[in-house]
């Protein structure tokens, strides 16, 4: 049983200690709720620096602009699939600083014309500290607060994997949910009965086997998630860039979870120090993710490695040769950076594209043209 660090200090551990003073242990998801988003007391929530090198983990946006103008890309290649609507909606849920956004609409007005016309930008950001809006876009605090379209593409960078997530364990045939109590020596696991039966079909309908030791986290909020934003639309993508697993290998006797902690460019797997102060992850299961879409009427137009995908699109078209009579440094450090994003063992194969489609037939698309890996999914 892990024991719970360093004793609550002040501000929001002492709110979530509080809460389970009066209420009794609460769910990890819970937990992890107001550890990441309380009102200007979360990790997100609180205006601190998260991205970058003055925060506590880089994102591909922050590897190379190239990330942005390659999704472009593949963006352009879903209008066109639809029949190049106007309007076209693009959201970006969980969008930052909004550079992402930005960098897209940027290489849009070169890549295609037509969509740059037809787009029309929502992004979703819970914090208002860190927003920078690009022009023309509209923000939003919650997924929610967008009404409904009819063609367009919701795409989510990073996002899935900070969604509050519900820990449990299994022993003598049967799950416990582990709660979060707190006693005069800090935060600390409480098993107990599970606090949804959600939790039960959740591994089930996922074709998920128990095994006697199974200690894993469980996204139930990526899968309301994932239906509210198929319902927004008539027609179209939802793009998830993400790390993660299929439910066959997250799930697997290897592992006891993926729940890491970001604090200042380290890893931990202690949710209970640093408590408003780390990013609070877990991999994301992208088999719940495209068996919820199909209940929903979305069909999975492709998955694979972040890697396989931006190649697909082209991304190494981009790369710079040296300028005749220059040493090239500029150039060289470009091609780094690119080379970063689809580096084997790194961002290339530890982050994932999922993309399902609705409202039409399946397409063919090239990103997915230099390998497919969507029957690992199933």
């Amino acid at each position: 049983m892990r024991e719970a660090g360093p004793r609550p200090g002040t501000g929001l551990a002492d709110e979530i200690a509080a809460e389970i003073a009066e209420k009794g242990p609460i769910t990890f998801a819970r937990f992890m709720e107001m550890a990441l988003y309380l009102p200007g007391k979360g990790y997100y929530t609180s205006g601190r620096g998260t991205w970058g090198p003055e925060g506590d983990y880089i994102t591909s946006l922050d590897v190379s602009p190239v990330f942005a103008r390659t999704l472009a890309k593949g963006l352009k290649e879903m209008w066109e699939a639809l029949g190049s609507p106007s309007p076209f909606v693009f959201v970006e849920a969980g969008a930052g600083r909004g550079w992402l956004t930005k960098g897209v609409l940027e290489s849009l007005k070169e890549i295609s014309p037509g969509l740059s016309e037809a787009i029309v930008p929502r992004l979703v950001e819970r914090s208002a500290a860190e927003r920078e809006a690009p022009q023309g876009a509209a923000w939003h605090s919650e997924l929610s607060d967008i009404p409904p379209f009819s063609s367009g593409c919701i795409l989510s960078n990073e996002l899935i994997d900070s969604f509050p997530v519900h820990r449990v364990e299994f022993s003598d045939g049967e799950f416990r949910e582990l709660y979060v109590g707190c006693d005069g020596s800090g935060f600390k696991e409480v098993p107990g009965p599970l606090s949804t039966g959600e939790l039960q079909g959740y591994f089930r309908e996922n074709g998920v086997a128990p095994f006697e030791g199974m200690r894993t986290e469980v996204n139930l909020a990526a899968i309301r998630w994932l239906c509210a934003a198929g319902g927004l639309m008539e027609r179209g993508f939802i793009v998830t860039i993400d790390y993660g697993l299929p439910a066959a290998e997250l799930y697997s006797p290897e592992r006891k979870g993926s729940l890491m902690c970001h604090y200042r460019h380290t890893l931990n797997d202690n949710p209970f120090i640093n408590v408003g102060e780390q990013d609070i992850t877990t991999h994301v299961d992208f088999t719940a993710l495209a068996n919820s879409g199909l209940k929903t009427g979305l069909d999975v137009t492709g998955f694979t490695t972040q890697k396989n995908y931006l190649i697909g699109l082209g991304i190494l078209d981009e790369l710079k040769p040296p300028q005749e009579g220059s040493p090239g440094i500029e150039e060289i450090n470009f091609n780094r950076a690119l080379a970063r994003l689809i580096s084997p063992g790194g961002m290339g194969d530890t982050f994932k594209v999922l993309v399902q489609h609705k409202g039409i037939t399946k397409p063919e698309l090239r990103a997915f043209s230099f390998r497919d890996m969507a029957r690992s999914l199933f």
